[in-house]
């Protein structure tokens, strides 16, 4: 597999840190059922050798032997009592010095070994007997002060065997618990640890996404201070970036202001006297400036809303029907040129906010409605207040309106619906802009005769703009 198709994975700390102790921890746990297993053993051979011996011994108290040879006195009461267990087969024997059979079971001769006087006494060693694992215990008694004799006692490991895995069983289970636990401990502790980036990571995911300032790492842990650094140096560059592609066209703007207006009068004068052709061309032209001039000042306009410019402006208190009617002759007028009649319904509508942003925000309002409704159109502006304090402007037309689907795509940049339009597609972004610094909220709606489109733009009430 490609490398590149590996690392592009995403996974988890949290994922990784449990794996990394668990691995360990469960090589750990099979060392453990091993060791447990074998002390298990231990033990219960210890345990149970200790019944061997007694049987050993209880064997050798009956032995009597003589010059005659050997007499066992063992009734066969007894010696079924000797051979009961539950678990395993109990097998004995005794043999003479030459290891010849006394009593007992002659299959045990096979597990006679060489006398030596240094081994234990009894000896206890695990052997195998009709294919079947025993314990046996060799015991060598001298009775009467005779030549000695050798008692051999065995029995199956069945029941060790299960007393051993009981108890590796029994620490298996709490050695399970103690991983569990730990895991658990492990997990509650790092989710515990993970909330300072989960905090840090929803204030980053409710910032707007202009909104550029430097990440507080004070609350940060210091593991990740050096991403953070590094994070608020990225936004640094980024806002300097912004100021500066603002500053130019800011600055472009406004250079070209001048020498559109004087290139418009040299053709307006121009145009005397023309006729034909020329006359045609002329306009044209003409109407290229008036474009051109329009696209200027609203990329100026657009530089001045967009909000690292707008970020330090200090909203004021004002009447938005007063700076309505103080502009309503401009308005009118360029009403009366295109042929829509324009009305205004205008209620007091108190806000806080910039006189030339709101108004260059109007301008654009109407603009669009008189530019799309057309000769013959109508065009309302309102405003008022809501019950709720919020003040609200709208300026409604009976132009062919903007599909639902299409509304949230006409408010982005340099975005025109209409191929065959004269405009810019700024008209509206920049209606955006202006209300995003004043925290006001645009909606485009149906008109309220069902044809044409309502912008409606809803501010927040003057009390709430103080505190944001």
């Amino acid at each position: 597999m490609p490398q590149s198709a590996v690392s592009s994975r995403p996974y988890s700390l949290r994922a990784r840190l449990l794996v990394f102790l668990l691995v360990p921890l469960l090589a750990l746990l099979g060392v453990s059922i091993v060791t447990d297993y074998r002390e298990g053993l231990h033990i219960t051979n210890e345990a149970y050798d200790q019944a061997l011996h007694s049987t050993a011994l209880a064997l050798s108290a009956i032995v009597d032997r003589d010059t005659a040879g050997t007499d066992l006195d063992l009734p066969t009461q007894a010696e079924a009592v000797l051979r009961v267990d539950m678990a395993d087969q109990v097998y004995y024997a005794i043999f003479d010095e030459n290891g010849a059979l006394q009593a007992g079971d002659a299959q045990l001769s096979s597990l006679i070994e060489e006398f030596d006087p240094d081994e234990d006494n009894p000896d206890f060693r695990f052997d195998v007997l009709n294919k079947q694992a025993v314990r046996v215990a060799t015991y060598r008694h001298s009775p009467n002060a005779q030549a000695p004799v050798v008692i051999v006692v065995a029995e199956t490991t069945r029941k060790r065997e299960a007393a051993a895995s009981r108890i590796m069983i029994v620490t298996l289970f709490s050695d399970l618990l103690f991983i569990f636990t730990s895991l658990l401990v492990a997990f509650i502790g790092m989710r515990y640890a993970h909330q300072p980036l989960v905090r840090i990571s929803h204030e980053i995911k409710a910032r707007e996404p202009d909104d550029l300032s430097p990440i507080d790492e004070s609350a940060a842990p210091l593991e990740i201070h050096a991403l953070i650094r590094a994070i608020n140096r990225l936004m640094s560059n980024l806002r300097e970036a912004s100021i500066a592609q603002q500053n130019f066209i800011s600055s472009a703007a406004h250079q070209l202001r001048s020498p559109l207006a004087a290139l418009q009068a040299q053709v307006d004068v121009a145009t005397e006297g023309q006729q034909g052709e020329a006359l045609r061309r002329l306009r044209d032209m003409q109407t290229s400036i008036i474009r051109l001039s329009r696209l200027t000042r609203q990329m100026l306009a657009l530089a001045r809303a967009a909000p690292d410019a707008s970020r330090n402006i200090v909203l004021s208190n004002m009447a938005l029907e007063e700076l309505i009617e103080n502009a309503a002759s401009e308005f009118v007028d360029q009403a009366v040129l295109a042929g829509v009649d324009l009305g205004f319904e205008l209620a007091p509508a108190p806000v806080q906010g910039v006189a030339w942003s709101l108004r260059e925000m109007l301008a654009n309002l109407i603009d669009n409605a008189v530019r799309y409704c057309g000769s013959g159109g109508v065009v309302t502006v309102r405003c008022g207040t809501e019950e709720s304090g919020s003040a609200w402007l709208e300026v409604e037309d009976n132009g062919p309106g903007i599909p639902e689907a299409l509304r949230a795509k006409a408010l982005v940049r340099f975005v025109r619906l209409d191929d065959m339009a004269d405009g810019s597609g700024l008209g509206l972004a920049i209606v955006r802009e202006v209300a995003q610094s004043h925290h006001a909220r645009v909606d485009l709606l149906s008109a309220t005769e069902g044809r044409g489109l309502r912008a409606r733009i809803t501010f927040p009430p003057s009390g709430v703009v103080s505190s944001l």
